[in-house]
């Protein structure tokens, strides 16, 4: 379990490393994929390091980046093709200050994804009954936030998920 793992760090990590250099008004980095979990695993018994990083990443459909806007009450949605299906992935990103105030500050970030026929309005709200969502609280020592989950489609098991960078510069020291 720890090589696959290994593997599934490996398939959606290096999406994470490009984007906008940080500085004042940086926005979060976020991207969409979706991983054929039985490639990943064959992938993942290949004792070749080489072989099995071009296993894994064919394994995977990575899609664009976007940097949504943090702003409040702000909903981004992505709909994005599911490879091999007629269905679409769609992918939300929501920031708001009155769900998750903390002691590290009262703004908060919502992400959701969703398989569906058609486009949904949003992957977050109820119009996405079957979507997976993670919360948390904004902070400048935030890291990534990722919601994910595993579907079934034509009988293959597949991870879909959208993760982001949330990582703030430190504040210039006077």
């Amino acid at each position: 379990m720890k090589r696959m793992t290994r593997v599934l760090v490996a398939l959606v990590a290096p999406v994470a490393l490009v984007g906008p250099a940080s500085g004042q008004g940086q926005r979060d980095r976020c991207h969409v994929y979706v991983v054929d979990v039985a490639a990943a695993r064959k992938a993942a018994d290949l004792d070749d390091e080489a072989a099995m990083l071009k296993a894994a990443t064919a394994a995977q459909t990575l899609f664009p980046e976007f940097s949504p806007e943090p702003s409040e009450e702000a909903i981004v949605t992505k709909h994005y093709p599911f490879p091999g299906a007629k269905l679409v992935v769609t992918a939300s990103v929501y920031y708001t200050d009155e769900s998750m105030s903390s002691s590290i500050g009262s703004d908060s970030i919502s992400l959701g994804i969703v398989l569906a026929p058609k486009e949904v309005e949003d992957a977050i709200s109820s119009a996405a009954a079957a979507s997976a969502i993670a919360e948390t609280s904004l902070s400048d020592k935030m890291g990534k936030v990722r919601a994910k989950q595993y579907v079934t489609v034509n009988g293959k098991t597949y991870l879909i998920g959208i993760e982001c960078d949330c990582s703030r510069p430190a504040p210039a020291k006077p």
